[in-house]
């Protein structure tokens, strides 16, 4: 299981390659992939709702995979994976606050742990790289105090709930995401960071827990205003992002066990493995994918990217 799990991987990875060879076919790609994202489940769901009354709010095994897709691209690329994620269940017909989606970031981790693996083992057994494990640590902290605070309005409010408000936010988060871009020095590398750097990197983190600002995107945002280049920044967003990670999913899945939400499963098991695998290795692709990519290029098709989603959510819900 696990060398086919590797070679998947490591597949993953060459097409990533591949796609940065060849800009025409990724940037097309890149232009494509929110396009369909939102609007395949929106023809779906007008295909379903025409042959019975009421929507089905379970999740299917194919709606697991484009869930799964959504969560893994989304969760990495600078675009905002809850937003992403709340606008394909919406036009699918789900409540958002699905048991599935849980699972969903199991995948990611699951990525996360993969591609940085040999960088994790150097934080952690390394006592050189003891300062930088405390920065990774401390930038934390900020999104973990605003999660906790908010808790109960993530689930109940139109800022974090409606699909609207998401398209707004991705327009914003990304026209601050191309302002940093375009006025950045773009000088320091990731072994300047400092507690002050991880505090500001951690304050944008926290911002991303409204749904359309993206976590990669605000943290992205903030190093290059703090002057770090685009491969540095987000190679210590990504780094920093594992631990809020595991710690979000073990607060809800410890809920999920507590409010005996995994009796009520809305998705089979089958489905439940298609999406997590869906999402880590689409994950893993989007990791390789962006790191190679901010080495030489800017951040304006994630920019473009976010417009076209928001544009087309307006234009759905308009109908």
């Amino acid at each position: 299981m696990l060398p086919s799990l590797q070679k998947l991987c490591r597949t993953a990875q060459k097409t990533a390659k591949t796609l940065l060879e060849t800009p025409k076919k990724w940037l097309a790609a890149l232009v494509a992939l929110p396009v369909v994202a939102c609007a395949l489940p929106a023809v779906a769901q007008s295909a379903e709702t025409a042959a019975q009354a009421a929507p089905d709010p379970t999740v299917s095994w194919w709606q697991a995979i484009i869930l799964g897709l959504v969560q893994g691209l989304t969760e990495f690329i600078p675009v905002s994976s809850s937003a992403h994620l709340n606008i394909a269940h919406h036009f699918m017909g789900h409540d958002r606050e699905l048991t599935f989606d849980v699972f969903l970031h199991v995948g990611t981790v699951a990525a996360l742990v993969f591609y940085f693996r040999h960088d994790w083992k150097e934080l952690l057994f390394n006592r050189a790289q003891r300062k930088m494990l405390g920065y990774i640590l401390l930038a934390c902290v900020p999104a973990a105090i605003v999660g906790f605070a908010t808790r109960e309005w993530q689930d109940t409010h139109p800022l974090f709930k409606d699909p609207r408000s998401n398209a707004i936010m991705l327009i914003v988060g990304g026209a601050l995401l191309l302002l940093a871009d375009k006025i950045s020095a773009k000088k320091r590398e990731i072994k300047d960071v400092s507690a002050k750097d991880a505090v500001l990197v951690g304050i944008g983190q926290a911002c991303a827990l409204i749904p359309g600002v993206s976590r990669s995107g605000a943290t992205l945002t903030a190093g290059l205003f703090l002057g770090f280049k685009r491969e540095d920044a987000m190679r210590f967003s990504f780094l920093m992002s594992l631990p809020i990670m595991l710690g979000a999913f073990a607060f809800e899945f410890r809920g999920l066990l507590e409010e005996g939400g995994l009796t009520s499963m809305d998705a089979s098991p089958f489905a439940v493995f298609l999406g997590i695998l869906a999402s880590a290795l689409s994950g893993l692709w989007a990791i390789a994918f962006l790191l190679n990519y901010l080495k030489t290029r800017d951040v304006t098709p994630f920019f473009v990217w976010r417009v076209v989603v928001a544009i087309l959510v307006f234009a759905l819900l308009a109908r």
